[in-house]
């Protein structure tokens, strides 16, 4: 693999991590091989949130950082920092940040969202976005990968804390962009509404014309109104093929 990695940046084997390149981009992306690996749930997030000029955003769940990446790319005067619970993780979004020369606009901390305030002042950030983990850990199997269980499932966090998480950083009238699953639209909504995060709008995902949504993508605003705007759903098989590995 010809990795272009930092010297501090220690790849533990051969087969820990792939280079992949994201062309729609311009991104060369590190992800774990058997770990965690984006999907397009973070392209139409980072596709559906809005953002204004200056804004302070901060990423719940950043992964191997690539909605902060795509963010930043698209609006380079927003500032953006994202928080990772898991520490190779958060090691691996550093580096996609520093190859990517995204250094001057993003930051990547690790720690866990339920210390929040140990980090940040109340209402310091304009828009959060996160791609929260919606399986319930005692419904099914959890995937075999720890790293990906716990990106995937509800083990360290779950919407609720997200939410309150969000509310706590944002300004009256900041926003927040989620993604989730289509069948716990209804409990989403609900604990968005308790929160005093009002649902603004909202964008359905079909998997193709004729099937039932699978995700959504919703945003909303704190301390704002109750009207909302339902917009043209998004079909997944026009979404194919937007990532190529590289090596």
């Amino acid at each position: 693999m010809n990795t272009g990695l930092s010297p501090d940046f220690h790849v533990r084997s051969p087969e820990e991590v792939t280079l992949d390149r994201l062309e729609s981009f311009g991104f060369t992306v590190i992800q774990p091989r058997r770990g965690y690996r984006f999907s397009v749930d973070a392209l139409l997030l980072a596709d559906f949130a809005r953002f204004r000029r200056r804004d302070m955003v901060m990423e719940l769940g950043t992964g191997c950082g690539i909605i902060a990446m795509i963010i930043a790319a698209r609006h380079p005067s927003i500032r953006v920092t994202g928080i990772e619970i898991q520490a190779r993780l958060a090691e691996i979004a550093r580096e996609n940040v520093r190859l990517n020369g995204l250094e001057e606009q993003i930051d990547i901390l690790e720690g866990n969202i339920d210390r929040i305030r140990d980090f940040f002042r109340a209402g310091s950030f304009d828009h959060v976005v996160s791609n929260p983990p919606f399986r319930n850990p005692d419904a099914g199997r959890l995937c075999i990968n720890s790293q990906e269980a716990v990106a995937r499932h509800e083990i360290f966090t779950d919407m609720s804390r997200i939410l309150s998480a969000a509310r706590y950083l944002l300004h009256p009238g900041g926003r927040v962009s989620l993604i989730y699953s289509a069948e716990r639209a209804a409990s989403a909504l609900a604990r968005m509404h308790l929160n005093r995060l009002e649902p603004k709008r909202l964008r359905m995902i079909h998997p193709t014309h004729g099937e039932p949504a699978r995700m959504f993508l919703v945003e909303g605003c704190r301390d704002a109104g109750e009207e909302i705007s339902i917009e043209t759903p998004v079909f997944l098989d026009r979404w194919k093929g937007l990532s190529r590995r590289k090596s």
